[in-house]
């Protein structure tokens, strides 16, 4: 399987990411992939993020110190605040400073209860699909 490190756009991303970001970028990034193998990676808004049927999903932008994780269903974010006690919630996202001071299996089990509850609450557009 290709990783998505190898994606043109996710390298020409990276590399435009402050350095210190540039790891945490990426390890996110195929966090998100490895949780939703079958969402799209979209890059059309300027930032990596991933989408299933033509919605969104989660994405995540660098900026010079933090990452800014966004989320289609914010209503899941806050039942993990006390799990994820170093990062800082914004008004529509998940502020990362340093990936290292989190648990990354919190994380991965934020993007997917993020999934799962995407899932549920588009059940019926999928049907309509199949």
């Amino acid at each position: 399987m290709l990783t998505l490190a190898s994606n043109d756009f996710i390298k020409r991303y990276a590399q435009e990411s402050a350095p210190i970001m540039r790891a945490d970028l990426l390890e996110v990034v195929e966090m998100m992939a490895l949780i939703a193998p079958e969402a799209e990676l979209v890059s059309n808004v300027g930032i990596p993020y991933f989408q299933q049927n033509a919605n969104w999903l989660y994405g995540v932008a660098a900026r010079s110190d933090h990452l800014c994780v966004y989320f289609s269903d914010l209503s899941v974010l806050y039942s993990f605040a006390d799990r994820l006690p170093h990062v800082q919630f914004g008004d529509d996202c998940l502020i990362i400073y340093q990936l290292e001071d989190i648990n990354l299996n919190v994380l991965a089990e934020l993007f997917g209860q993020i999934k799962v509850h995407f899932l549920l609450n588009h059940r019926e557009a999928f049907e309509l699909l199949q």
